[in-house]
């Protein structure tokens, strides 16, 4: 025979002993669990034979709990409380209005992540889970909304959120190299954004709407924004930012202008909403209070 985990009774057992013992009566006990007064009877006795110990005196009339009846009441009493409390707050967990947004690393922890805390402040029964990725996200959406860069205005039900303009970033420290021209700015340490997302616009495509042709050295490559704007936090270079989505580290003077050059993203931030997400109410509250924070 496999031994039960915790060596206990079965659970069906002590739920009829505790309800019984609840109510002093194998007879009102049988009406709340829906059962027979034999039902209840027969569970109890399978339970004081395993436990080797009788748990009720038994009268004409009514049923006592013996000392060990009493110690085993006690015990059950107070652990189905605390699993009672457990259920109840999973339950209401489960209640709570919850929203899903998709976004990239850069976008969460940026823009959408303090924003986030902002609303919890004002809407706190209402969880916004974030799914985080830098690759595409899956159409059609498999999630509530979605945050995302694009060129041209996507096909899904969407916002337009914002437009940004597209700077040179570096350290204050860094900033000392500041160039004289596009030449120099070219010819700087720049941090490379090897993206999977090909929308996003780098290095040479930027150089070029400026009208520089010439040569851009390799410089450093990464695949993830987030680290290359830390890397150009820690003055490893330059690299090529976003002024909006940026605006915290600017205003923290984590990150600072290399140059004075700047082209307008070709492109633009929108929020997409999955077929039929803005029939929700909690995702109408989202939306509008995210579009209200420009």
């Amino acid at each position: 025979m496999v031994q039960r985990h915790y060596n206990l009774p079965s659970l069906k057992m002590l739920a009829t002993f505790e309800c019984a013992a609840r109510r002093g009566s194998f007879k009102t006990a049988a009406a709340e669990l829906n059962v027979t007064t034999s039902a209840i009877s027969h569970q109890v006795k399978s339970l004081e034979q395993d436990l080797g110990v009788a748990l009720f005196e038994r009268g004409h009339r009514a049923v006592e709990l013996t000392p060990e009846g009493r110690e085993l009441m006690q015990a059950l009493a107070s652990s189905f409380a605390s699993l009672s409390n457990v259920v109840v707050d999973i339950r209401a967990r489960q209640e709570m209005p919850q929203i899903t947004i998709g976004v990239t690393t850069a976008v969460s922890t940026l823009l959408l992540t303090p924003l986030v805390t902002q609303f919890w402040r004002a809407y706190p029964d209402i969880t916004v889970n974030q799914n985080v990725r830098d690759r595409p996200f899956m159409r059609p959406l498999q999630m509530d909304m979605v945050i995302e860069y694009a060129t041209s205005k996507p096909k899904e039900d969407c916002v337009y959120l914002f437009g940004d303009e597209l700077i040179p970033l570096c350290s204050p420290q860094f900033q000392e190299r500041a160039p004289s021209n596009i030449e120099e700015l070219a010819q700087s340490s720049l941090i490379h954004l090897e993206a999977v997302e090909k929308k996003w616009t780098n290095w040479a495509q930027w150089f070029e709407m400026l009208g520089y042709s010439g040569s851009i050295p390799a410089g450093q490559k990464v695949n993830n924004y987030t680290i290359a704007l830390q890397l150009a936090q820690d003055g490893a270079g330059v690299v090529l930012g976003w002024r909006r989505l940026s605006k915290s580290l600017l205003d923290d003077h984590k990150l600072v202008p290399f140059s004075h050059h700047s082209i307008e993203a070709p492109g633009a931030f929108y929020l997409l909403f999955k077929d039929g997400a803005r029939k929700r109410s909690e995702v109408q509250v989202f939306s509008e209070w995210l579009l209200g924070q420009k």
